[in-house]
């Protein structure tokens, strides 16, 4: 008899009354961290340096303290990483996740007491979220097992801290009630080669009753090929024979849309999968979906982290509005900056989010700031590529495996401008690549006026071209460049050429350069 069920979705409800009291007061809620966090640094180097004592309002800490990115202030992130205590959060740090970007190099996040609880709360409000989402499903989830497959091993840092992927660090942090249902274990979750990993994972899992899963959707498929590989099973449905109640996929990091043909083939048409979308950073978890129908992820405002927003048309500007949490507007694009009970300061995430409601509030996640289509005056964010690849998959019935985009410079031979996707084909779309580009080019011109306008009469920009690239390519290209796994990321866009490039020549490599 499974008595954890039970018991655990009893428990849970203590984090749905924390989600509904934060979300009934995001304002006070929101003011109430930004003064505890304020005042816990005040004699650190950093709340001394930047007149802590002084601050009395969002304005005062707005004012003393500019918005900066991990780059911008590495010397200081360096000081806590060498052990040195006090610097922007009371004490000596002991554990740091370790993260690497598209657009930043390894970072090194600190991660203090109280992150490390704030951590464990957004684990604890997924699972109240699904609990809320459809009575009885917890009960029914921890009648079998559950997997999340995180980073690599963790790897001592100086001063006896500890160094890890923030997937990995947490594994270490899940109730030991829950750790009996958790796969794939700390063995395998600690390999550091992902193609192994994935290899002895799915091994372990033709033999468990998996009932929810969690990872990049990007990710999902290399897993779900490994498990149908080990149980001898083909892909089409397959899972459904290895996993018959398998029943959430946990996803988040990237727009799933143009994921979800591909993940669903897995399954049987009849088989019921719920999809919850969640919004986590290694700097900090953001949001969890409230149910399993989309319309944005719920806000953890009362988790350690204060919230600013800047509109994404003034980012980068010296007057440039930082708004709380109560100040922003539903639809408008903004930048996401983030102030920790870990000593991360009006920190730059580098994402983009859009509002879809106020009271409670919830987010989409809308790209990063960084990885925007502008070489042309159109404006356009990863979002809204992927929503216009996802709208040509659907209506073309193609299914991709990855994708990127960049600008194509006008030429002497060719004077306007254009953009090329680049994309890896599972399936071609059905009547060619005329009416997939077409689909592209009626969802970005609904999408996004600048773009619509740059199209106009194919003067300034022509048709949009579509590449398509050997089956392998975009997973060689990110084994190449030591990304396979965990939070790593395909880039949906660049505002250059330096990804599509990239892929292109491997691309066109012979077979065996590709792996």
């Amino acid at each position: 008899m499974n008595l954890l069920g039970p018991l655990f979705e009893r428990y849970i409800q203590r984090y749905v009354r924390w989600l509904e009291r934060g979300s009934a007061d995001p304002a006070g809620v929101q003011q109430r961290i930004l003064e505890r966090i304020v005042r816990r640094a005040e004699a650190t180097w950093f709340g001394r340096t930047h007149g802590f004592a002084s601050i009395k309002s969002h304005a005062d800490f707005a004012k003393a303290v500019p918005i900066a990115d991990f780059a911008a202030r590495a010397d200081v992130y360096e000081r806590i990483f060498q052990g040195e205590p006090d610097v922007c959060w009371p004490g000596r740090t002991r554990m740091f996740a370790l993260t690497s970007g598209t657009t930043a190099g390894e970072k090194h996040i600190p991660v203090s007491p109280e992150m490390k609880r704030s951590q464990i709360n957004a684990g604890m409000a997924i699972m109240a979220q699904i609990s809320r989402a459809e009575p009885g499903l917890l009960r029914f989830i921890f009648g079998g097992k559950l997997y999340f497959l995180g980073g690599g091993p963790i790897q001592p840092a100086p001063g006896g801290a500890r160094l890890g992927a923030i997937s990995n660090l947490a594994t270490d942090w899940v109730p030991w009630l829950v750790m009996r249902h958790y796969e794939p274990g700390r063995r395998i979750q600690a390999i550091d080669d992902f193609e192994v990993k994935c290899r002895e994972a799915a091994r372990r899992f033709i033999h468990q009753d998996i009932r929810l899963c969690g990872h990049l959707p990007s990710w999902s498929k290399a897993v779900f090929d490994s498990v149908c590989a080990a149980a001898g099973v083909p892909a089409e449905g397959g899972l459904s024979r290895v996993w018959p109640n398998f029943a959430v996929q946990v996803h988040g990091g990237m727009n799933f849309e143009p994921f979800r043909p591909v993940l669903r083939r897995y399954f049987r048409p009849d088989h019921r999968i719920r999809y919850l979308e969640v919004y986590m950073a290694s700097e900090g978890f953001i949001a969890a979906q409230p149910g399993f129908d989309g319309g944005g992820m719920e806000m953890l405002v009362d988790n350690g982290i204060f919230f600013e927003f800047v509109p994404l048309d003034a980012w980068g500007k010296a007057d440039a509005p930082r708004l709380r949490v109560h100040e922003v507007e539903v639809g408008t694009p903004y930048c996401v900056v983030l102030s920790t009970s870990a000593g991360l300061w009006a920190y730059d995430l580098g994402d983009i989010v859009r509002f879809t409601s106020l009271r409670p509030p919830r987010v989409l996640f809308a790209g990063r700031h960084q990885l925007f289509m502008n070489a042309f005056g159109e404006h356009v964010i990863g979002e809204e590529i992927a929503q216009a690849v996802a709208a040509a998959c659907q209506a073309t019935g193609a299914r991709i495996e990855a994708f990127t985009t960049a600008p194509v410079y006008p030429t002497a031979e060719r004077p306007a401008a254009a953009h090329q996707y680049v994309i890896e084909f599972i399936a071609e779309p059905a009547g060619g690549l005329d009416p997939f580009v077409a689909e592209i080019e009626r969802t970005l011109s609904a999408l996004n006026l600048n773009y619509e306008m740059k199209r106009k009469q194919d003067k300034l920009m022509t048709r949009a071209e579509v590449t398509p690239v050997p089956r392998g390519t975009f997973y060689a290209w990110m084994k190449q460049r030591g990304k396979l796994g965990d939070q790593n990321k395909v880039p949906l866009c660049a505002n250059d050429r330096r990804f599509a490039d990239s892929v292109l020549a491997l691309a066109a490599a012979p077979s065996a350069a590709r792996g």
